[in-house]
This record gives C-alpha cells, sequence and structure tokens, in this order.
C-alpha cells in the first residue's frame, strides 16, 4: 500500500498534492485515511524533534 501511495502521487505538485489530499477527505470515503496515514508517516519520520513536538501539541489540543 505504501509504495501503491507513493508510486501514485509521484511527481504531484504541492498544488495537486492539496486537491488530492482536500477531496480525499471531502469525501467521508475512511479508505482515505490509510493513504493520508501514509502521508502522515512519511512527513512525521522526516521532521525535527522540535518540529514534532510542535505538531504533537497541535494534534494534542484538537482531541
Amino acid at each position: 500500500m505504501r509504495e501503491f501511495l507513493k508510486n501514485n502521487l509521484a511527481g504531484y505538485s504541492s498544488s495537486q498534492l492539496q486537491q488530492t489530499i482536500e477531496e480525499g477527505i471531502a469525501s467521508k470515503d475512511e479508505a482515505i485515511l490509510v493513504g493520508l496515514g501514509v502521508l502522515f508517516e512519511e512527513y512525521y519520520q522526516t521532521i525535527d524533534a522540535h518540529t514534532k513536538q510542535q505538531m504533537l501539541e497541535h494534534l494534542a489540543s484538537l482531541l
């Protein structure tokens, strides 16, 4: 699933990626959550500790 998603989105511009994410969220299709989870994992693994802490604090505030 991870490789399929990454291959499927390879070469997308930031605006294309934004559109894909927003359309997925708007669709309310729970299968989209899997793809968003893959993107989240990729992002989380590449950010520094400070950015992670800020993101985690923001996410915690949403709960």
